[in-house]
């Protein structure tokens, strides 16, 4: 004897409560994400502290903190690129969840009317055919199963999306707190670098003042250029010869380029031209001791900047090496820093 095409397995009434019940919250269940691993930042190499009295012992400190800061740099640029990452799958994860959402509510919502329309009919029973015998389900109770298989199937894809979802939202907060550690991390290593800088500059402030002018400066600094200043000030006094370039005699240029010779930087050009060629350009409002300063349109003569508005210059035929202001100057063309 054939299958009677209209008799179907039997659903238990457990089952069928299971269904009503999801039918009836209408929202999936809360599924726990598995913990993100926590992100571990390296611990970045203790900064000395900066307390040595001497330039030696400064500047010893200083090399240390200007290599923590580097590293520190680094670890801010990666967390940062972390980041990026972190919240790109975080906004995917989220994407997919809510495309699944999407998918399981019309099936959610057809299992809803279809259990509407058999408990109108005569109550949860119905779905068991006539009188819930075991003879098989009724075409409608059958669709029901059916409905509610695939909503079950769904929730299923729906809880593991959302559990992905608070995953990459947890790695995210990680990874952002990791990039706001580093940063903060690297503006201290900043900080404790512009403090040891600040004491090696008042550790080597010199100042001077030109017997001849009256004229007093203050270089400030301990950097090549700084240093190099103080080196031609030795000259102060010594006569202004052209094309000279020491040890007694200097023209403009001359005198730069035997300052820095003494300081370790031989080989410079003897020509202001091709010295403003060199090393950065410096605005006027940012100049510091030992930059070069240059005048004329055609960069006919150049000094070296002390502070204070003052420089320091080998002027012309029958003149000497000597401090003078900036301000008596009016065809200033630029400045550079040599390093």
């Amino acid at each position: 004897m054939a299958p009677d095409p209209r008799r179907r397995r039997r659903i238990t009434p457990a089952a069928t409560a299971a269904t009503l019940l999801l039918i009836g919250l209408g929202a999936t269940a809360p599924v726990t994400a598995h913990a993100a691993q926590p992100l571990r930042l390296a611990a970045a190499p203790s900064a000395p502290s900066p307390t040595p009295t001497t330039e030696k012992g400064l500047r010893k400190s200083l090399d240390a903190l200007n290599e923590e800061a580097e590293i520190l740099t680094e670890k801010y640029n990666k967390t940062r690129v972390d980041f990026g990452k972190a919240r790109k799958a975080e906004q995917a994860a989220a994407r997919e969840a809510q495309r699944l959402r999407a998918l399981a509510e019309p099936a959610r919502q057809q299992l809803g009317r279809l259990a509407a329309a058999n408990y109108m009919a005569g109550g949860p029973d119905v779905i068991f055919g006539a009188g819930g015998s075991a003879e098989g389900l009724s075409d409608r109770a059958y669709l029901a199963q059916n409905q509610a298989a695939a909503v079950l199937a769904l929730k299923k894809q729906i809880d593991q999306a959302e559990a992905a979802q608070r995953t990459a939202e947890a790695r995210t907060a990680q990874v952002k707190k990791a990039w706001e550690d580093a940063k903060k991390a690297r503006a201290a290593a900043k900080t404790k670098v512009a403090e040891v800088m600040k004491r090696l500059d008042k550790l080597t402030t010199t100042h001077v003042r030109d017997p001849r002018s009256g004229l007093t400066a203050t270089v400030k600094g301990s950097g090549l250029p700084a240093k190099m200043a103080r080196k031609a000030l030795t000259k102060l006094g010594s006569p202004y010869v052209w094309a000279a370039a020491g040890p007694n005699s200097f023209d403009c240029s001359g005198l730069v380029v035997w300052a820095y010779t003494q300081v370790g930087k031989p080989g410079l050009p003897h020509y202001t031209g091709d010295l403003f060629a060199l090393g950065t350009k410096v605005s006027r409002g940012s100049l510091r001791s030992g930059d070069l300063v240059y005048f004329g349109s055609n960069l006919h003569h150049m000094g070296i900047y002390l502070g204070g508005g003052k420089y320091l210059h080998a002027p012309q035929t029958g003149d000497v090496v000597k401090i003078s202001n900036m301000s008596d100057r009016s065809d200033y063309a630029g400045a550079n820093r040599i390093s």
